[in-house]
């Protein structure tokens, strides 16, 4: 219990000595009941802080191993945990739910629970009702969670524990943890527009998900706070195959956008690609970010700036909502938003009129069309040579940089060097 005295008694190494250590032996050890010792190991019951700490550290110091079969006829638990694993995240590249369900496990380990991964079927009402009958498990793990989730309303109509890694619908109970998709989305139109970037375009997958669609809400929000709000343009929805990256380099050349924010570090991933094919650098010509904060966020050069999805936090909060339904019965709480921070990198390097000049107002993220209007009258005669500009796109950025130059002493030469520089650009490419 919460008060229960310990009593300070140092092991003996006869006890390890003697054979099997019992939980008698440990209790002895500890200076506390055989009860708290079995509610510490179950993660049940109150008990102190310091008693909790005492336990852990005689079972550790005597080699204490629970008998798990034992525990299991007792408890009439079989300590263990199903996973249904839709097909999708057997794929490679589900590097977050990966990461999710290595954490899962975890979790589950630190508890004494074993995670039964079981592939989930054209109908995973089967699934379930197979190992419910073989009474294989305690309780389900879902993730993925869609509107009228035949899953859930399966496992709530049996009354049997379960918690979901995703929004579950309304009608159902809210055993569930998640992110703010939409407000995880803002804050990159935020943290991008601050960088000095001012034409952000967005990439997501065309799907059904619910996390797909917040994501995209979530740009157009943003933009919409800082009073842009046509975006028919600026949003490209593409499928999760090898046609993603003829439509992005589509949309990177006909949009221009200087920043793309993508749903997901994989599509950022081939961002990436299309960008080097286009000869534009990323987080210099092109911002781009990704969404997750996968490993392979950093394993990309430059560095990703992405949505970090706390993937542990939220396999610990899943986790706990099961264990609260096992042990307590009901779960009636609301489900939980956890937050999902911004990861700053390389590739939103923040974007200043210095870092314009230096590299040469290239056509990708260029403020260049504004020269012919502000410089001499003869220079007006190379325009031709950079037709390929869009000159009103860029016209505001573009004044901001080159009046101050035609001012100035010396500001032909200057304007002249950066001509020189955007023609070349413009004619190789």
């Amino acid at each position: 219990m919460d008060g229960e005295p310990v009593t300070r008694r140092a092991p003996s190494t006869s006890i390890a000595a003697r054979g099997k250590v019992t939980i008698n032996d440990v209790a002895r050890a500890a200076g506390v009941s055989r009860q708290t010792v079995s509610n510490v190991l179950n993660g049940s019951g109150r008990v102190g802080a310091v008693a909790r700490a005492r336990v852990l550290e005689v079972v550790a110091e005597l080699g204490y191993q629970p008998h798990h079969g034992a525990r299991s006829l007792r408890s009439r638990r079989t300590m263990q945990l199903g996973y249904l694993m839709p097909g999708i995240q057997l794929q490679p590249g589900n590097l977050i739910m990966m990461q999710f369900l290595q954490a899962l496990v975890a979790a589950g380990a630190r508890h004494r629970y074993r995670v039964v991964v079981v592939h989930q079927g054209a109908d995973p009402r089967d699934e379930i009702r197979g190992l419910i009958a073989s009474r294989s498990v305690d309780a389900f793990v879902l993730s993925d969670p869609q509107p009228g989730d035949p899953r859930v309303e399966l496992l709530s109509e049996l009354g049997i524990p379960f918690a979901c890694y995703g929004h579950i619908g309304p009608g159902l109970p809210q055993h569930w943890a998640d992110i703010d998709n939409a407000g995880a989305m803002a804050a990159v139109v935020q943290h991008v527009l601050g960088q000095g970037f001012t034409s952000p375009g967005y990439v997501g997958y065309r799907s059904g998900s619910y996390w797909d669609i917040e994501r995209e809400d979530g740009f157009r929000a943003g933009l919409a706070r800082h009073g842009i709000g046509d975006t028919r343009d600026r949003v490209l929805g593409v499928d999760d195959d090898a046609g993603a990256w003829a439509a992005i380099r589509g949309f990177l050349s006909s949009a221009r956008p200087d920043a793309v924010l993508t749903g997901n570090d994989k599509i950022a991933m081939v961002v990436y690609g299309v960008a080097a094919e286009l000869n534009l650098r990323v987080g210099e010509d092109v911002a781009v970010t990704g969404f997750g904060g996968s490993i392979s966020a950093g394993l990309l050069h430059p560095h990703l700036t992405t949505v970090a999805i706390p993937v542990a936090d939220l396999a610990g909060r899943v986790l706990g909502r099961v264990l609260r339904q096992l042990d307590n019965g009901p779960d009636s709480e609301p489900g939980e938003i956890l937050p999902a921070p911004l990861r700053p990198a390389e590739s939103t390097s923040a974007r200043t009129e210095t870092t314009l000049l230096a590299h040469g107002g290239r056509p990708g993220t260029a403020w260049s069309a504004a020269l012919l209007g502000t410089c001499r009258d003869d220079d007006r005669r190379r325009w031709p040579a950079v037709q390929g500009v869009r000159r009103a796109e860029y016209l505001t950025a573009a004044q901001a940089v080159a009046r101050p130059q035609c001012r100035g002493p010396g500001a032909e030469q200057g304007v002249d060097q950066v001509f020189a520089v955007l023609v070349r650009d413009v004619i190789d490419g």
